[in-house]
């Protein structure tokens, strides 16, 4: 997510690959490195809040993106999260995340871990209306402490030790394999949230996300290929406001901006997410969103101890990757156990 508009601006500047023999500065598929993000950790939220439209700051669920929430923690709880998404261009990505979260002291402080693992088989996308393979993969840790500073008022701190990528990109022509090899890594990362409860009914939220990322590529073609390295620069900012409208409806709206520089360049890129979930009985549940363009449903039961939850979310990320990847059919399971 945080690199959304980074991509948008550099991805879409395209791979010629007869423009020359070599690159003397960044060459234009360095933009595919970040594609990875906007599936994985730095975008994930729950399965319920997939299904309402994707929200990170403002509703409390099992596996929370918003760190603040580990403050407000009565029990321990794990969650399991799968991702299938489907592109009509030829790729597909599986994404898996695990989450574990245990309070310090009870509805005061606690601490959640989450790990994601994402990647894809080698799939078809176009770059400048030009036929290309790819590959992409992410692997994430991420670890966040809540404190209660008061009745109203929680805070928190999300740290990322770990978030590597690698991408690579092949020409369709037999003769030319491996065309670019990309791989990341954050060295810089940290993720701040609060929330503030507005009444028994309504909730904000805030979160403020900020990391640096060495970027290593080499290309194979057009000869003699070459190497290179970067630095780039990532900040999202997201508020929300959630609202039990009636016993039975939970509504909510967010939204968020995302910023990107490095390496001479810097992009932009801003978005709202509307969403409701319907309690159908005591048990089940079901939801509806708009995430910047992308549909969202989805459906969840919950038990004492156990939930199921099922998202679908359709052309995912369409307004930032539509041109690469095509359209999409991302489908999603998530099991909570909470004691």
């Amino acid at each position: 997510m945080q690199l959304k508009a980074h991509v948008v601006l550099v991805v879409a500047l395209g791979i010629v690959v007869t423009a020359g023999p070599s690159f003397s500065q960044a060459p234009p598929f360095v933009g595919l490195y970040a594609a990875p993000h906007l599936f994985a950790l730095p975008s994930a939220t729950t399965t319920r809040l997939f299904g309402m439209g994707g929200f990170v700051t403002c509703i409390k669920d099992a596996g929370f993106a918003n760190p603040a929430y580990a403050g407000t923690l009565a029990g321990w709880q794990s969650v399991d999260r799968v991702s299938y998404t489907n592109f009509s261009g030829g790729l597909d990505l599986r994404g898996m995340q695990v989450s574990f979260a245990l309070p310090l002291r009870t509805d005061e402080s606690g601490l959640q871990v989450t790990y994601f693992d994402l990647d894809s088989g080698r799939g078809a996308i176009s770059l400048a209306g030009a036929p290309f393979l790819a590959t992409l993969e992410e692997k994430d840790l991420a670890i966040h402490y809540g404190h209660r500073l008061s009745d109203k008022w929680v805070v928190g701190l999300g740290l990322g030790p770990k978030m590597d990528t690698e991408s690579n990109l092949y020409s369709t022509v037999p003769a030319v394999a491996l065309f670019a090899h990309l791989e990341s890594d954050a060295d810089v990362g940290f993720r701040l949230g609060s929330l503030y409860q507005m009444d028994e009914a309504g909730w904000a939220g805030f979160v403020y996300d900020c990391y640096n990322e060495d970027v290593k590529w080499s290309w194979t073609f057009p000869p003699p290929g070459g190497t290179g390295a970067g630095t780039f620069k990532s900040e999202e900012i997201a508020v929300g406001v959630s609202r039990q409208v009636s016993d039975k409806v939970l509504a909510a709206i967010e939204w968020q901006q995302v910023t990107t520089e490095g390496m001479g360049l810097r992009d932009g890129e801003s978005g709202i997410r509307l969403g409701a979930e319907v309690a159908a009985s005591e048990s089940w549940a079901l939801r509806a969103g708009w995430n910047d363009g992308a549909l969202s449903l989805g459906a969840g039961w919950t038990g004492d101890k156990w939930s199921f939850e099922y998202a679908y979310v359709r052309d995912w990320n369409d307004d930032a990757l539509g041109s690469v990847l095509a359209g999409s059919d991302t489908h999603q399971l998530g099991f909570r156990r909470c004691w």
